[in-house]
This record gives structure tokens, sequence and C-alpha cells, in this order.
């Protein structure tokens, strides 16, 4: 019997790391299979070549996943909305403070000449951008 409690925790990381590491591999070659079997698909239906039936699955891949996304993006605006329509009365000065901030920022975004609002999205998108540097 094991009563080392650094041995056990130890014993149970590395069982779950095992078992993580099985699922991303068995998803990877799931993907892999099915990208093999769209590049195959799309190269014998067009009759391309490879780089142009890459694009054409890389493509078909993220039109794949981005309506899941989307979906899963609608719920949860939905929920949200249902959530704030949830709030109890006490409450409901921060909530009609919210709506009224949303409501000043989107008249402000409105508002903004096209330059200003090219810097803005300039900005936010170098700064996300340089930030996944620190994510990778």
């Amino acid at each position: 019997m094991i009563t080392i409690p650094d041995i056990v925790i130890e014993i149970s990381t590395e069982f779950f790391h095992l078992v993580f590491e099985l699922i991303y591999e068995m998803a990877d070659v799931i993907f892999e299979a099915v990208e093999t079997m769209l590049d195959n698909v799309v190269e014998r239906l067009f009759h391309t070549e490879l780089h142009d039936t890459q694009i054409i699955v890389y493509y078909i891949i993220v039109s794949i996943l981005a309506y899941p996304l989307y979906r899963l993006g609608r719920l949860m605006l939905r929920l949200l909305l249902l959530l704030i329509a949830a709030i109890p009365v006490q409450y409901a000065h921060y909530k009609n403070q919210w709506l009224l901030l949303r409501q000043d920022v989107i008249y402000y975004w409105q508002q903004l000449p096209f330059i200003i609002k090219l810097k803005w999205i300039l900005i936010a998108t170098s700064t996300l951008y340089l930030a996944s540097f620190l994510v990778m």
C-alpha cells in the first residue's frame, strides 16, 4: 500500500497526463484521417493540384469548425441576456447603468471617424497578436 503523499500525487498526475495525451493523440490521428480523406475527395472531384487542394480543404475545415463556434456564441449571448434579465430588482440600478454605458460606448464608436476606428482595430489586433506569443 502506498502511503507517501508525493508518490500518490505523482502517480495520479502521471495517470491523468497519460490519459489526456492519449486523447490528444487519438484526436490528432482522427483529424489527420479526415483531412486526408477531404484532400482525396477534393482532388478527385475538382481535379486540382496539391496547393489548391490544401487551400480548399483548409477553408472547408474552417467552415466546419466556425458554425458550431457561431452557434455556441449565440447560445452564450442568449444565456447572458437571460442572466441579465434575471437580476433582482435591488440590482436594477446597476443593470440600468450597464445598459446606459453600453449605449454610450456604441454611440461613441458610431461617431468616430473611420481613421480613428481603424487605429483602434489595429491597436487591438496588434496587442492580441503580441499577447499570443506569451501564451505559446
